[in-house]
């Protein structure tokens, strides 16, 4: 190797504080070797239909190529988003969005339409911050399906129970009970106005790493991301007559924290439908599935089945009803959205059958002069 090149090698990529590594470095390389104009990387802070907002590293849009818009129509999920690293290709004075690369911690959440199509939240994310606010609730319920969605992404979830100030003598309560539910994750009180656990929280944002948002409108994301980044970085709602705020968080962003972190700010999701597969559920709810693993027949349905160590658990006072009957019902729901998905996938390959049979058949009426 040359001494340039050795230079070259040592300097880091203009892309790094954006969390450039190896394993995005190879997926651009491949994608840039296999095309036919010169390839440059980005990633992308926010999209809307047809043009994305990019960091290359200064910040810029760019356009769908007309591969990416016609992958998008057939899938929206491959469309790209908040979080994703693009290939970009200079056409004039405009930049076009050639290709998404190769994902990881892809967090999704189940499609609700008649298509099944999922809906792609974020990508290329190492940790999601769930934000349970402490005068709400916590909504024990929301928070099961919040967690199975982030272990099913692949990052590692963290609880912040925010608002801590609102929830006065019951705050011990509320963290316990959050605690209960976000079993093996770590639960950290917090408070944007008094700051409590801010230094403690603070100390997770980790150079380079992305980082996702999750919770409710009215949250208090906003106000904690600017607590815990010590200036404004978001907009903040009003604070209405029952405490709740508004959502003000109408698109997704791409945020810098002071101490390297990057941060995934997206809208109050509202509904969650937990995606098919039942790893994530099963990582939400790992007190359930241990239990489970000793029940004496492997193919236990958890009912009233001899040597069940679930039901006995609950039978003293060890598990929750209530829990186990969420654990099954979220359980069935992932089953039947995978199934919504592979039926989706089968019709979209007979399609494809169907399409290739006809061409065979049009390319053989050629040949015979038909």
């Amino acid at each position: 190797m040359s001494t340039y090149d050795n230079t070259r090698a040592a300097l880091p990529h203009p892309l790094s504080p954006l969390g450039w590594d190896h394993r995005v470095e190879v997926a651009f390389d491949t994608v840039a070797a296999a095309a036919s104009h010169p390839l440059v990387p980005a990633r992308v802070a926010s999209s809307r239909r047809g043009a994305a907002v990019v960091h290359l590293p200064e910040e810029t849009t760019a356009e769908y190529a007309p591969a990416v818009l016609k992958a998008a129509r057939a899938d929206p999920s491959s469309a790209p988003c908040s979080g994703d690293w693009v290939a970009l290709r200079r056409s004039g004075d405009a930049w076009l969005v050639e290709a998404v690369l190769e994902r990881a911690g892809l967090l999704v959440r189940q499609g609700v339409a008649k298509d099944s199509h999922d809906q792609v939240l974020a990508a290329n994310v190492d940790a999601v911050l769930i934000c349970e606010a402490a005068d709400q609730g916590p909504n024990v319920g929301r928070l099961e399906r919040f967690l199975s969605l982030a272990w099913a992404s692949g990052a590692t979830p963290v609880v912040a129970v925010t608002k801590a100030e609102l929830a006065g003598d019951r705050l011990p309560e509320v963290v316990e009970l959050v605690e209960t539910v976000a079993v093996s994750v770590d639960v950290h009180a917090v408070s944007a106005h008094t700051g409590l656990g801010l230094e403690r929280l603070s100390a997770r944002f980790l150079p380079r790493t992305t980082w996702v948002l999750l919770g409710t409108s009215g949250a208090g994301k906003s106000s904690l991301v600017n607590a815990v980044a010590g200036r404004t970085l978001m907009d903040t709602g009003r604070i209405r007559q029952d405490g709740r705020g508004r959502h003000t968080t109408t698109h997704r962003s791409l945020l810098r924290m002071p101490g390297g972190a990057l941060l995934l700010d997206i809208p109050g999701v509202r509904r969650v439908d937990v995606p098919g597969g039942e790893e994530g559920v099963d990582r939400a709810f790992t007190d359930v599935r241990e239990l489970a693993e000793r029940c004496r027949f492997r193919d236990c349905a958890h009912g009233d089945e001899p040597g069940c160590a679930v039901t006995a658990a609950v039978d003293e006072g060890e598990l929750d009803a209530r829990r186990l009957e969420r654990w099954h019902r979220l359980r069935r729901e992932a089953e039947w959205n995978r199934s919504r998905g592979d039926a989706r996938l089968r019709a979209e390959r007979k399609k494809e059958w169907r399409r290739a049979d006809r061409r065979a058949k049009e390319n053989a009426w050629r040949k015979r002069g038909l």
